[in-house]
């Protein structure tokens, strides 16, 4: 089994510039691609790998400031949407209010917020009866710099190649659908 593993995104003329982000930034973007579950995702600039989970399932990022990302895949025991909305259930057990959520078979999005923070996560369905996930959460203040990281991070989140079941473009950070 391989392990999964980070690759440095090659400059695109400036077509990698995300809004509010240098160029430079722009360009210094990883690649996470996890062979085990088939999933890959861009991992924004400042976020450098804390861990990765000793199953092969997905890892930890950490940037400074607070903000921490995580990445996995899972086996689904039923229907997408219905582990999902597990998911949703789960966080407002934890006690974050939920600001948006949308739900569909082959993709879920849904952020919120607990005291001075922001989560965001985003899930696809992914080949053989898998999903690929990511967990952002970081500090309310930082909003404006983070809203053009996950719209990017959201886009990026995808099957690998040849999985027949890629999710059609969702909403972004905002709620506002993407194309």
């Amino acid at each position: 089994m391989k392990r999964a593993g980070l690759c440095m995104v090659a400059p695109l003329t400036g077509m990698l510039a995300v809004a509010g982000m240098p160029a430079a930034q722009a360009a210094s973007w990883q690649v996470y691609s996890n062979p085990r579950y088939g999933y890959t995702i861009d991992i924004p600039p400042g976020f450098t790998l804390q861990s990765e989970a000793d199953n092969g399932d997905g890892a930890t990022f950490a940037a400074s400031g607070g903000a921490s990302l995580l990445v996995f895949g899972t086996n689904l025991d039923g229907e997408f949407s219905q582990d999902a909305e597990t998911r949703v259930g789960g966080e407002k057990d934890a006690q974050w209010t939920i600001t948006y959520e949308k739900v569909t078979a082959a993709w879920a999005s849904f952020s919120g917020v607990r005291k001075g923070d922001v989560l965001y996560e985003r899930g696809v369905r992914l080949c053989d009866g898998g999903a690929g996930f990511f967990r952002l959460q970081y500090r309310k203040a930082d909003i404006k710099r983070f809203n053009p990281l996950v719209t990017r991070m959201a886009k990026s989140l995808r099957p690998a190649a040849g999985c027949e079941t890629r999710p059609s473009a969702g909403p972004d950070a905002t709620g506002k659908r993407q194309n």
